[in-house]
């Protein structure tokens, strides 16, 4: 056999290893975790907030069913637990700063999509409530809402992340009124 056959039954070999290798990777049961989006929403103030979509998603507590577990301060605000006309809410009080709120602590995934909604009341007036994600290579906004006072509002947005690891979540309200958060849900890798 000459050195040039050598060569070219190397070469067909490694080629059928590769082909053998993609697969038997393709075949390994690669599992996805993803839902499709839900795009309702809404632009009106309501009396009574919806329940969280997704189920809450990856949120702990997400209909507050619990009290204040999985949720503590971002800040310096003052949070309470409350539960009016059947509705469960956290309010943060006490507000010297436009990030003074509540928060909870995630886990995010690189490059993955995610969505958020919660229903947001400020105690009076009107004023633009974000939702802000803390991560460790800066701060991500979800998305915005003007929240009213006696209503709530809708906020939903989305983001990805630059590299996972822990993130917070909390509100900017530039005003200092009460901010009340209800309902939350959070879903990640929407196809």
């Amino acid at each position: 056999m000459t050195k040039k056959n050598m060569m070219k039954v190397r070469e067909n070999n490694n080629n059928l290893l590769l082909l053998v290798m993609l697969c038997t990777l393709f075949s390994s049961g690669f599992e996805a975790h993803a839902l499709s989006y839900d795009y309702s929403a809404t632009i009106e103030c309501l009396a009574n907030p919806h329940k969280p979509q997704y189920g809450g998603g990856i949120i702990v507590n997400p209909n507050l069913d619990h009290g204040l577990k999985g949720w503590s301060t971002f800040g310096k605000a003052k949070i309470q637990h409350r539960e009016s006309g059947g509705n469960k809410f956290l309010v943060a009080h006490s507000r010297s700063q436009p990030y003074d709120s509540i928060s909870q602590k995630l886990y995010l995934r690189k490059n993955m999509l995610y969505t958020f909604s919660a229903w947001i009341q400020v105690s009076k007036g009107v004023a633009a409530v974000s939702a802000v994600f803390k991560t460790r290579n800066g701060f991500k906004h979800a998305g915005a809402i003007v929240a009213k006072a006696n209503c709530w509002s809708m906020l939903k947005g989305g983001l990805t992340v630059d590299a996972s690891g822990p993130a917070e979540l909390y509100f900017e309200v530039c005003v200092y009124a009460c901010v009340c958060v209800c309902l939350f849900s959070y879903v990640y890798n929407i196809v």
